[in-house]
């Protein structure tokens, strides 16, 4: 497994086993630092050790911000912000998956540029800047750890809403895929399936680029690969790195292009039930959605579906073998959850409906054929 500097935009990110010793290379000697992290993950991981042992070494002060959930409300992140503000650190440090590196952009710039999360999304107030992040990634299925979005949920309207900024690029990330393998079963398989969908969106996607593109099949080919591996050998090392690295990838190609009505949906389910795993609540739209997408680009849908399911075709009356294709994947791993475990039923969905249309419309826009409420609906419906 090769270690490896990998420069995306502004971002370092070092790739490998033992790498989180490189942050004496971004970090200053006698700096101050706040490290923000979940209730238990980072310690659990061993990453939050490894952190300090470089910070002690380096005569850095740090403190900690412990209070992350996942989907984390906006309060928690202005908690996180307000945190910041009081210790004024030279430096953020973000040890966790996608909830506590997007709660970290979000207060850092909260800390910088000052008014509340709401601000940034209904009242039109732009991001200035931000304290200089760090993310130490835990998870294989995030993606934040290297591009430009932060996921903020809300109570009114009951939704997560993503948020895009220049300043959310990370200084510097760290992969290391030890940390994930103290990740619970079900978290592997949820993560890589985020992954996965990223990959999918990004490809399919009205704003999709060859760029794009490259990077969501490489990260399909090699979700489809390792992931399997993974569930049936939870400590193989090698299928975490490449299940990571395929995350990142997948994280850049989201970046260039965009996840549009997979995401939209679950953003809006998992912010009316926080307990849903994201990953899980794609997983359960995906299928469904698939029909639509393979329907309307089957050539791009194709490119990704081929490599889970390599009899597919191009054409778009494969279009129910794509939504089939996703689904016996799934199953494979293990993977057989509805949406009604987490309390969902028919009585959701027109708020789901109304939700996504009226309040994530900017998501709709980038997605390959045209949305009504009834297809809306019916992708709900049918992931119950």
């Amino acid at each position: 497994m090769l270690e490896a500097t990998i420069r995306y935009g502004k971002t370092i990110v070092y790739f490998g086993v033992g790498v989180v010793r490189n942050l004496k290379n971004i970090v200053h000697k006698n700096s101050k630092v706040l490290i923000i992290t979940s209730k238990s993950a980072a310690q659990i991981s061993g990453a939050l050790k490894d952190v300090e042992d470089v910070l002690q070494e380096l005569g850095v002060s740090y403190e900690s911000f412990s209070g992350v959930k996942p989907n984390p409300y906006y309060f928690i992140i202005e908690q996180a912000a307000e945190n910041i503000k009081k210790y004024n650190p030279d430096y953020v440090i973000a040890i966790g998956g996608g909830s506590v590196i997007d709660t970290a952009k979000v207060a850092s710039a909260l800390a910088v540029c000052g008014g509340s999360t709401k601000d940034y999304i209904f009242a039109g107030t732009q991001i200035c800047g931000s304290k200089p992040l760090i993310a130490v990634n835990l998870t294989h299925g995030t993606g934040s750890e290297v591009n430009r979005y932060a996921v903020v949920t809300l109570d009114e309207p009951r939704t997560k809403f993503g948020i895009a900024s220049e300043h959310f690029y990370p200084l510097a990330t760290f992969e290391d895929p030890r940390y994930t393998l103290t990740l619970p079963l079900k978290q592997v398989i949820y993560t890589s399936l985020d992954a996965f969908y990223h990959a999918y969106e990004s490809a399919t996607g009205r704003d999709t680029s060859s760029f794009a593109l490259m990077l969501a099949e490489e990260a399909a080919k090699l979700i489809s690969k390792w992931l399997q591996i993974a569930v049936k050998e939870p400590i193989n090392l090698e299928a975490r790195y490449w299940l990571m690295y395929a995350s990142m990838l997948a994280g850049m190609a989201i970046d260039s292009s965009r996840a549009h009505i997979i995401h939209a949906i679950e953003n809006v389910l998992s912010g009316i039930n926080t307990d849903l795993p994201h990953g899980a609540g794609l997983a359960m739209l995906g299928p469904t959605s698939a029909t639509y997408i393979h329907s309307a680009v089957p050539e791009l849908s194709y490119r990704i579906l081929r490599h889970i399911y390599p009899s597919i075709r191009p054409v778009k009356d494969d279009a129910e073998k794509a939504s089939k294709a996703i689904d016996i994947f799934q199953k494979l791993l293990g993977f057989n959850e509805r949406l009604s475990i987490y309390g969902f039923d028919e009585k959701h969905a027109d708020i789901v409906v109304k939700t996504v249309i009226n309040v994530l419309k900017y998501s709709l826009r980038l997605v390959p054929f045209d949305v009504d409420s009834e297809i809306i609906k019916l992708i709900f419906l049918k992931s119950l």
